[in-house]
């Protein structure tokens, strides 16, 4: 089944002069706002984009299709990659990566466009079960070489230092990169149980 998606997005003539880090944005807010992709996989895969193409100008920005992702990749790890573990680093780069080909494969062929993550059949266990559907090429799970199982969310190595009164300071650390407001909330919920009433 092919999706057609240009109207919302942009007239194809403008899309294929606008192969721009806006662009590609507005197309991965496209996917999602759809169904065309999972929403978690658009977020990461936007989260990637805009961390790592948000070192560059407009002017550089430009075309992302003809970037150097590698050398893109160098220029964000040399600027921010005390922030980031190399296994984060490989993740954004990876779902960087897979963001910029379907945007390019859109721009290319927009009444062909398929998304690149498509939902595997639900394959029966030894015992009749069915396993949850797994995402084929899904970002995320590993980054270049992708496990039979699914790899734990990278972890920031970063510490928090969170002042709650002048003279105490407390300190986070092991927060997932893409931790949810969901997550956080449960974080905070945690924190709050083991307040004193006042």
């Amino acid at each position: 089944m092919s999706y057609h998606i240009l109207p919302d997005i942009g007239e194809e003539g403008d899309m294929a002069r606008d192969r721009s880090r806006q662009k590609l944005l507005e197309f991965l807010d496209y996917l999602a706002n759809k169904g065309l992709m999972a929403k978690p996989t658009v977020a990461a895969r936007k989260a990637a984009a805009s961390k790592i193409l948000g070192i560059l100008t407009d002017e550089e920005a430009a075309d992302v299709v003809e970037l150097d992702l590698d050398q893109v990749v160098k220029r964000f790890q040399n600027l921010a990659g005390q922030n980031y573990t190399p296994a984060s680093l490989s993740a954004y780069r990876s779902r960087l990566r897979s963001a910029i080909d379907d945007f390019d494969s859109y721009v290319e062929n927009p009444l062909g466009f398929r998304p690149s993550v498509q939902a595997r059949e639900k394959r029966p266990k030894p015992d009749g079960k069915k396993d949850k559907p797994v995402a084929e090429n899904s970002d995320q799970t590993a980054d270049f070489e992708r496990p039979s199982q699914r790899s734990p969310a990278p972890l920031s190595n970063t510490i928090l230092p969170i002042p709650i009164r002048s003279d105490i300071t407390i300190y986070v650390q092991g927060i997932p990169f893409d931790l949810t407001e969901s997550e956080a909330a449960k974080i905070a919920n945690v924190i709050r149980a083991l307040a004193t009433p006042a």
